[in-house]
């Protein structure tokens, strides 16, 4: 095994980051953290790593979502991982154990058994030839395919979402698609329509809180001739230019109570009746109406007719918020980024800005990413996305711990001298090591103690000799 490996760490303890960082960088090897279990399974696929270190609550966290050891054991056999685990977490080390890791390192970390473990592991290693480091500054941004009309995302709910897509569309019912502003809402509504059999018919959509009560009647369900002032002629509504196909009505909660009789008769009789018209007319449409509102709490006020809600609630779906679909985010990038970027050219993003990314709670959800991208790539150089094209408010919402994690870090000790025995070598790491140990607890010799697994009274020994 070569004297400088390269080691993966997956760990969102800053703190611990940085002392193992320094621990293993005195040791000639070189590191790369990632605080994100999307973070480490892209690093994961990149080139090849010679020892993994995977904390334990970080893998359990996600493990029906993404397997970070099943991925390394998958991607890379031949490399070992050593877990770091936390006091309470001795079962989930044990159960990773089982699942091929080679050890398990309880935290605090003692330095002599981490150096100890890390040998081992490095030893045990079976000689591969050596492939390209991976790109420790950034990455490509992948192609994705979309699914269903143009939806992106491999996360579990989504792809649960494209099954519940296919069962709903070949049939006549109803469709409720709840989810936050900016989640896909009419994305999901086109893909009902696209794969049912009413395909070949128009697909119609209305912002139900867009117009005022007296226009939205007049829209939907259209108006004869004089039905009120400025009714100069006759008007087909939404529901006539939608005859024969699919009816969207977002914002449905927005319907004026006085209104959703009216709704209600046009999904139970299938017809409509126009503004100031004596004869009903029969429509043949399938509605799929939105809400980023709990239809159930308006009901409960009274601003929702019950029966109204059971005929449009036939089948539910949930958009899930890009918050719950991290994972998502590099695919939704790589897309938006090729959809705004005209030149066809393959681009790449820096860690940093993909961290920025995921660390962000979008709010805005999907519509707010794509916004931010298209910013980006217009603010960008050379087909890679940077951070300082981000919003600024993304660039603040980094965590302090990533200013550690990407700061340069300066070795623990020099270079050896090649007359030095391994004994002198390691007590001039150990020092080195206690010192920066020091350094971030500021002075306080209890805390690092604590850190370092050793009494208090072995502390202040090292410290003076």
């Amino acid at each position: 095994m070569s004297s400088s490996a390269r080691i993966l760490i997956a760990e969102d303890d800053a703190s611990l980051v940085e002392i193992l960082k320094g621990l293993l960088r005195s040791l000639e090897h070189r590191v790369r953290s990632a605080s994100e279990a999307n973070l480490a399974a892209a690093l994961l696929g990149k080139g090849r790593w010679d020892l993994f270190f995977c904390s334990t609550k970080l893998w359990h966290s996600c493990l029906q979502t993404q397997d970070l050891l099943a991925l390394c054991r998958q991607n890379q056999p031949e490399t070992p991982i050593i877990m770091l685990t936390g006091y309470a977490e001795v079962s989930l080390a044990n159960m990773a154990l089982t699942r091929g890791a080679f050890a398990s390192l309880q935290k605090p970390l003692k330095t002599e058994l981490t150096v100890q473990t890390v040998k081992a592991a490095l030893d045990s290693q079976i000689k591969q030839p050596l492939l390209p480091l991976p790109d420790f500054d950034s990455e490509s941004l992948p192609e994705p395919q979309p699914h269903c009309s143009g939806l992106i995302g491999e996360h579990p709910g989504m792809l649960q979402l494209y099954e519940q897509i296919s069962k709903a569309a070949p049939t006549e019912m109803s469709v409720l698609l709840q989810g936050e502003s900016g989640t896909g809402k009419e994305l999901v509504a086109k893909a009902l329509h696209e794969h049912s059999n009413r395909a070949a018919g128009p697909f119609v959509a209305i912002n139900c809180a867009s117009l005022p009560e007296n226009l939205l009647e007049s829209e939907l369900f259209g108006h004869v001739k004089g039905a009120f002032t400025g009714a100069l002629r006759n008007k087909d509504g939404l529901f006539l230019a939608a005859h024969g196909g699919t009816l969207f009505l977002d914002e449905i909660g927005a319907i004026p109570t006085s209104m959703q009789l009216s709704l209600l008769r046009a999904l139970q009789e299938r017809e409509i009746r126009p503004v100031g018209a004596l004869q009903s007319i029969p429509v043949d449409v399938r509605i799929i109406s939105a809400s980023n509102e709990d239809l159930q709490e308006r009901m409960a006020k009274g601003l929702l007719r019950d029966d109204l809600y059971y005929r449009l609630n036939v089948f539910p779906l949930r958009l899930p918020p890009l918050r719950e679909r991290k994972s998502d985010i590099r695919l939704l990038a790589g897309h938006f980024v090729r959809l705004h970027d005209k030149s066809g050219k393959p681009w790449r993003i820096s860690i940093p800005a993909l961290e920025a990314l995921i660390n962000h709670d979008w709010p805005g959800n999907v519509r707010e990413l794509e916004n931010c991208l298209q910013r980006a790539c217009a603010l960008s150089e050379g087909q890679c996305l940077q951070l300082h094209a981000l919003p600024e408010y993304l660039q603040k919402a980094r965590p302090e711990k990533e200013e550690t994690r990407t700061r340069p870090a300066e070795p623990l000790a020099a270079a050896p001298d090649v007359q030095m025995t391994l004994r002198a070598y390691l007590r001039q790491c150990e020092r080195h090591f206690i010192k920066l140990v020091l350094d971030h607890y500021a002075g306080d010799k209890e805390e690092a103690a604590k850190s370092l697994g050793i009494s208090l009274a072995t502390l202040y020994r090292k410290t003076q000799d």
